[in-house]
C-alpha cells in the first residue's frame, strides 16, 4: 500500500498525501521518468487484478481509492488521474514504490506500506500498475 505521509514525517507542506509530495517526481528522477506506457495484455490486467485484490485492497480499498487511516498514515488513492500526476507517469517509480517502499527521494514510505520485494515479483509488480491504469476517480 502507498501510504499518506504524516504531519509528524517530512513534508513540503501541513499533512499532504503522498500524492502531493510526488509531484516532482519527474525532475528529481529523470532517469526513471516513462513517458509511453508498456503494451499491456487482458492476461497482465487479470493478473493484475488479482494480485491487487489478494495484497493491496486490505488497504487501499477493491477500488484503489484508499483513505483508510493506520494511525496517523492514511493509505492514498491509487486512481487516476492521481496515480499519474504523482507519478509523472513513470510505472519505474511506481514499481519501486510497491517493490522497495521508497518515495521520490528515495526516502522510506510511511509504514505501514510494505516493501514487496521477495513477495512479489517484478512481473507481479508491473501486472498490478497495470491494473491501476485502469482505476479512476
Amino acid at each position: 500500500m502507498l501510504i499518506q505521509r504524516t504531519p509528524k514525517q517530512k513534508t513540503r507542506g501541513a499533512a499532504l498525501p503522498l500524492t502531493a509530495l510526488l509531484v516532482c517526481t519527474g525532475l528529481a528522477w529523470p532517469a526513471l521518468a516513462q513517458t509511453t506506457a508498456p503494451q499491456t495484455t487482458s492476461s497482465q490486467l487479470a493478473t493484475g487484478a488479482k494480485l491487487f485484490a489478494a495484497n493491496c485492497a486490505s488497504c487501499h480499498r477493491a477500488d484503489g481509492s484508499g483513505g483508510m487511516k493506520f494511525g496517523n498514515a492514511v493509505s492514498a488513492d491509487l486512481r487516476a488521474p492521481g496515480l499519474e500526476t504523482t507519478y509523472k507517469s513513470s510505472d519505474k517509480l511506481l514499481l519501486r514504490a510497491i517493490l522497495e517502499a521508497k518515495d521520490e527521494d528515495g526516502d522510506r514510505l510511511d509504514q505501514p506500506m510494505p516493501a514487496w520485494k521477495g513477495r512479489l515479483t517484478t512481473a507481479d509488480a508491473e501486472a498490478i500498475i497495470a491494473y491501476l491504469h485502469t482505476l479512476h476517480s
